[in-house]
């Protein structure tokens, strides 16, 4: 009879790539959403054939409206009146975060400023109604006051777009026409993709999308709660996105990244994009309104956790 023979079995180990944001230089970076990360010798050397992101936190502080102080990305709504007065103005949406709650309460101040120039002034109050056809289960609608004669309004700009809000010019008349302002989505973003060519070049099976641009990815952030929605004042779901927020969240199993050992990882570029392909905007709220002061010292970052493993 042969001898047995025991023979050594060593499980594969593994180790962890944590990446911070926050670790850029902040003066050749000022961003989250584009920036490198160099050391002088390689960030992580070892005998690895895998990896993959297990948990990523997001950090966000970048608000749905006027995202960044330029005239190219401020959010507007332009309202023009005829009574037969003409009246007309373009307001500028500060940038910050606006449940849709929010919004319809701005458009309504906007309107009666405006409004209040007109001989005889014009004034608009809200009605919230339920109705069975609205997703959220109930409709906003804006009412012309009693007393007001009949008014011919119509509305433009990206506000407009988002809410919904009617940009052929409309007669209302008090006490038989409303502008009724259905649920929708107010978010910046539906998601963001977390690219490093660097990682993902090594890859031989390429991520796949049905988008127009494709990349391939560490990781893509859902706007999309795992808890049902809270509601806001008049009833309208309050997503993702709408308030500043930081989460957590874990892949298992994650995605894994083919590698070849004898590669080190050397200096690392890291890019944030949105849907439209381009980088996505993470800069904080700026100093517009007292009560996002806390807020403005804040930009979106995040934090992400590798792990690699021999096989």
């Amino acid at each position: 009879m042969p001898k047995e023979r025991a023979q050594t079995q060593r499980l594969p180990s593994s180790a962890n790539l944590m990446i911070d944001s926050a670790d850029r230089d902040p003066l050749v970076n000022p961003l989250a959403n584009d920036f490198s990360i160099q050391r002088q010798n390689s960030i992580l050397n070892g005998f690895f054939t895998r990896v993959g992101t297990t948990e990523l936190v997001l950090e966000w502080f970048t608000p749905n409206f006027s995202p960044i102080d330029t005239l190219a990305s401020v959010d507007t709504l332009t309202i023009s009146y005829t009574t037969p007065d003409v009246a007309e103005s373009t307001f500028r949406v500060p940038s910050a975060f606006f449940t849709q709650a929010d919004l319809v309460d701005w458009v309504l101040r906007n309107m009666n400023i405006l409004g209040a120039t007109l001989g005889p002034p014009v004034s608009w109050s809200i009605v919230v109604a339920p109705s069975p056809l609205a997703a959220s289960g109930v409709t906003v609608r804006l009412v012309p006051a009693t007393a007001a004669p009949d008014v011919t309004i119509a509305f433009s700009g990206s506000v407009a777009r988002r809410l919904g809000l009617p940009t052929d010019a409309k007669v209302y008349r008090p006490g038989l026409d409303t502008i009724t302002i259905f649920a929708t989505d107010l978010r910046l973003y539906r998601y963001i993709d977390f690219v490093s060519t660097q990682l993902t070049n090594n890859q031989s099976l390429k991520d796949a999308s049905t988008a127009q641009i494709v990349r391939d990815v560490l990781a893509r952030w859902y706007f999309a709660d795992d808890q049902p929605p809270v509601y806001d004042q008049y009833g309208f779901p309050i997503l993702q996105g709408y308030t500043p927020f930081v989460l957590r969240r874990t892949f298992s199993p994650p995605k894994q990244i083919r590698w070849e050992p004898n590669i080190p990882i050397g200096n690392l570029t890291f890019q944030v994009y949105n849907p439209q392909g381009t980088l996505a905007l993470m800069n904080s709220v700026f100093p517009t309104q007292e009560a996002f002061a806390s807020q403005n010292k804040r930009k979106s970052e995040w934090l992400m956790t590798l792990q690699v493993s021999e096989n």
